[in-house]
């Protein structure tokens, strides 16, 4: 499966139409002057490959905002399983690959969400390749290259794509499209090594990514987060919009005779003010500093002790979303680090 082909992007078009002979296929699409989403698309004029980020990360596709858990009766209470209907998600960026492999094994860990877990088998991602803007900082956090994630992956090479299978569901596809592409060259092959180098060079936003647990707590009582919980809101529009975050409620809705209901799992945020209420009324993260502190170490070394890997992909998500501009990570993590070194 590391046999790499290319594919003329004048055959793209019989390429999607082979994705989408027996599955729907989901990609960006533009809604608005600056924004993108992930949709149903049936021609491949509809797909915006300028996209660079959308809107939510395909983790909607795996663990939707709202979905129902189990209904429940008088006679008692059964597990809801929705039917499933296979989707390729295509045009999935590097950081939001990497974003997929963590919720991946989050949702794997024991014991593991079945419902996250048959949506992601009853998927095929196509990655596709992208230059980083103004907001981009995936190289920061070691996410800018795609590892992982993913059936298959797209290259821009100019006139062509170079296309490479992962999984074993990928090198299917390729048979399916075999009268499309063929074998890349060493020709082929460094225009996609120029491409990588060229797209490395193009970063303009990051930080060193070392030693962010110690900085996080050397510098707990630092002055900015006070700066930052000043201006927060507490909207929450950082965590849905991060391909990581996963946080949620659950909620028992019963019908109005009450003889019936159902149990729903909906999104909720670390950022809301009642998140962290428990019995008595009792807030262990009353402030929006406490609140902000939290999230940061989440996203930035948190998950390192039991699974090895910070949650953040350097998106760009949080900066883009937050109507307070407080979830500049990059600008953050520079000022703490510059605090650090002036102590």
């Amino acid at each position: 499966m590391n046999q790499s082909y290319t594919l003329p992007k004048n055959k793209f078009d019989q390429f999607f139409e082979i994705l989408k002979s027996d599955a729907q296929v989901f990609a960006p699409v533009k809604v608005s002057d600056k924004s993108y989403s992930f949709k149903q698309v049936t021609s491949h004029h509809q797909i915006a490959f300028e996209a660079l980020r959308t809107i939510l990360p395909p983790k909607k596709f795996f663990y939707p905002p709202v979905e129902t858990i189990i209904t429940y009766d008088k006679d008692g209470a059964v597990e809801h399983n929705e039917a499933i209907e296979y989707k390729v998600i295509f045009g999935v960026h590097p950081c939001d690959l990497a974003g997929l492999g963590i919720m991946d094994t989050i949702f794997a860990a024991g014991p593991a969400d079945s419902h996250y877990l048959q949506r992601r088998a009853a998927c095929l991602i196509v990655g596709l390749s992208c230059m980083p803007d103004k907001h981009c900082f995936c190289q920061s956090m070691g996410t800018d290259c795609a590892e992982s994630g993913y059936d298959l992956f797209l290259t821009d090479i100019d006139d062509d794509y170079l296309l490479e299978a992962r999984t074993a569901a990928g090198q299917a596809m390729l048979e399916r499209v075999v009268k499309l592409i063929s074998k890349a060259t060493d020709s082929d092959q460094k225009r996609a090594s120029d491409f990588w180098q060229k797209r490395s060079k193009a970063f303009t936003n990051g930080f060193e990514c070392l030693n962010l647990r110690s900085l996080m707590e050397q510098e707990a009582d630092n002055k900015i987060w006070k700066e930052l919980g000043d201006r927060c809101l507490s909207c929450g529009n950082c965590t849905p919009v991060c391909p990581t975050c996963y946080c949620f409620d659950l909620v028992d809705i019963a019908s109005l005779d009450g003889e019936t209901g159902q149990r729903q799992r909906q999104w909720d945020s670390c950022q809301l003010t009642g998140f962290a209420t428990v019995g008595g009324d009792f807030n262990f993260r009353p402030t929006p500093v406490d609140r902000l502190k939290f999230w940061y170490q989440h996203k930035l070394h948190g998950f390192e002790d039991p699974y090895g890997f910070k949650t953040c992909v350097g998106c760009g998500r949080c900066t883009e979303s937050c109507p307070s501009g407080i979830d500049d990570i990059v600008n953050v993590v520079k000022g703490l680090q510059i605090e650090r070194e002036a102590n």
